[in-house]
């Protein structure tokens, strides 16, 4: 066997492994549930089973999550000492049937749920290539932050890759894109890229995957819309480890912040669109791009939402081993790191992706076989 090749192979096995230990992980004994975002999403499905009038009433929220957390105190304090409920009203109602299972065993099944939707997203987005193609995305330092964290991530990767595999149904892919909306927030790119490019019935989909979702939340309270904006747009903080281009409008003086955020947010959209417009030729690349610049765009957008970057460098389908690196170095300096760096971590390591698979970088053959006159 060639020393390359043997490489490449012990590459596989680790890969696999760690995989393998992601699967584990949950199953684990030792493991503390408590310690992640698993309280906030038990938080909320209590509430909206015996008080959705106050699902957004911090202090509603920390009477309940004393109790699911068994009165212990957080390693990670959030706001107003507990981590908030700050999801739409439809993730608490995902939750109620992990919930119902206990906080212990259903936060391992959250966890593992994620896990799974994760792994069916990339299996979607890489069709017809091998199932051994999502490895490198699934067992990335971002798929382990999103573990760790209990996050939603996996469910909105399912909706992504479920709409990519359904591509040519635009309305069934655009129901499939109703997943996106557990964090909507992270998929601004790719609605604006929709509406300017006329995909009505895509759109027309992901409209009715979202009726599907606001029409039993307006029935209890008409008022989560609302509630659900102002919660979310008050707690994002200067220390936080926010990796989105916006988050640097918190460092404006109070008055301007709101209008810096926006303009953030439209230069960023903008950018990814630009970026796209230049793979257009391409699907996946163009798809890659509004994926991983969902994260530069969002408003707001944390560490373990950088999954979404492993899962364009799987639909793009020409990463190399750097690109992969590039990403877990840059996931794991954005939840380490102390803030502002998350945000540059967070931001170079998306762009990074967005300008690869637009074409915008040249590639090393290229410079290899460029003509002497232009090196």
């Amino acid at each position: 066997m060639k020393p390359e090749s043997r490489w490449q192979w012990r590459g596989r096995i680790a890969l696999l492994a760690v995989a393998l230990g992601f699967v584990l992980y949950p199953l684990t004994p030792t493991v503390d549930v408590i310690n992640s975002d698993w309280p906030a999403f038990a938080t909320g499905a209590r509430l909206i089973v015996h008080d959705p009038a106050h699902l957004y009433d911090l202090d509603v929220q920390r009477r309940v999550q004393n109790d699911v957390t068994g009165g212990r105190t957080l390693v990670t304090l959030g706001i107003h000492g507990i981590l908030p409920f700050l999801a739409p009203a439809w993730v608490a109602f995902l939750a109620v049937p992990f919930d119902a299972l206990g906080s212990d065993i259903g936060g391992r099944a959250w966890m593992l749920a994620g896990l799974v939707c994760l792994a069916l997203g990339l299996l979607l987005a890489i069709r017809p290539r091998p199932p051994s193609r999502i490895v490198p995305a699934f067992a990335s330092v971002p798929a382990a932050l999103m573990l760790l964290n209990a996050q939603l991530d996996g469910f909105v990767v399912l909706g992504l890759g479920a709409a990519w595999a359904l591509w040519s149904q635009p309305y069934l892919a655009g129901l499939a894109l109703g997943l996106t909306l557990m964090k909507p927030q992270l998929v601004l790119p790719l609605g604006v890229a929709l509406i300017a490019t006329r995909m009505w019935k895509v759109l027309a989909g992901w409209a009715m995957a979202g009726v599907l979702l606001l029409v039993p939340t307006l029935a209890l309270n008409p008022r989560w819309i609302l509630e659900w904006l102002g919660a979310a747009g008050g707690t994002v903080q200067p220390g936080a480890r926010e990796v989105n281009l916006a988050h640097l409008g918190i460092l404006f003086p109070a008055g301007l912040q709101t209008v810096a955020v926006a303009i953030l947010t439209l230069i960023a959209i903008a950018a990814v669109l630009g970026l796209a417009r230049r793979g257009r030729g391409d699907l996946s690349s163009a798809a890659a791009v509004l994926v991983a610049g969902g994260i530069v765009a969002a408003p707001h957008a944390l560490p373990t939402d950088l999954v979404l970057v492993a899962l364009a460098l799987a639909l793009w389908g020409q990463a190399r081993w750097f690109d992969w690196m590039l990403l877990s170095v840059g996931a794991a300096v954005s939840a380490l790191a102390p803030a502002p760096i998350p945000v540059a971590a967070g931001v170079l390591t998306a762009g990074w992706v967005c300008l690869r698979a637009a074409g915008a970088l040249p590639t090393w053959r290229r410079l290899v076989q460029a003509p002497e006159s232009a090196r």
